[in-house]
């Protein structure tokens, strides 16, 4: 086998995996565990390379992306900004809107980098469902799903990743590793884009509603 291969069968590289066999409650021989794990690796990373590629988002996306620009002074995507006053011209169900929205998210090169900015987005979506008034600012996206690489890194190195392992993705600094987690569970994307995704937002609430929480 080359090098690579190697860094992958080292055990803090089975966190996420054994985390998913646990939370399963199957328990495979090392064997097995081996062999679904090496057809299991990439996985990820590939679906949100062809979801990406393809344009694809979750059902009722846009609606959900056209309730946030009620509440924000716009979305920002690497600094092509979706104003909130698109919400006065268009509407939430309407193609016109759902084009521009992806005019915006096509501007990203990178089908997997723009997957997790859909997946940012989704998440900021559940914020705005939670009584935010409003946010008072333009949210920059990528700057969420950076944070949640950051969070992503660290964890990773305290449980005894390496650099080689930790390899990031030069056009985007984001971490391959992070690329190819699922997005549920314990070491999944949508944990770190949560807290990457409260972290920021925190930054532009009113001290009072900082104070409840």
């Amino acid at each position: 086998g080359h090098p690579s291969g190697v860094d992958l069968m080292s055990p803090s590289f089975l966190s996420p995996a054994a985390c998913i066999a646990a939370s399963s409650g199957s328990f495979p021989t090392v064997c097995d565990h081996q062999t679904s794990k090496d057809s299991r690796q990439g996985q990820w990373q590939r679906r949100r390379r062809l979801d990406g590629a393809l344009n694809r988002v979750p059902i009722g996306f846009y609606q959900k992306v056209w309730k946030i620009l009620q509440k924000c002074h716009g979305l920002s995507v690497e600094g092509f900004v979706l104003p909130s006053s698109t919400t006065r011209e268009m509407t939430p169900g309407e193609i016109k809107f759902s084009v521009h929205v992806e005019s915006v998210l096509n501007r990203v090169p990178q089908p997997e980098y723009r997957q997790l900015l859909v997946e940012a987005i989704l998440v900021l979506t559940m914020l705005a469902d939670i009584e935010i008034h409003s946010i008072g600012s333009i949210i920059a996206v990528e700057k969420i799903v950076h944070i949640a690489n950051d969070l992503f890194l660290q964890e990773q190195k305290t449980l005894g990743a390496d650099d080689t392992m930790l390899a990031k993705d030069p056009a985007s600094g984001i971490c391959t590793l992070l690329y190819d987690s699922a997005p549920s569970g314990r070491f999944g994307t949508m944990t770190y884009l949560s807290k990457a995704a409260a972290t920021y937002v925190q930054e532009f609430l009113p001290h009072s509603l900082c104070a409840m929480q």
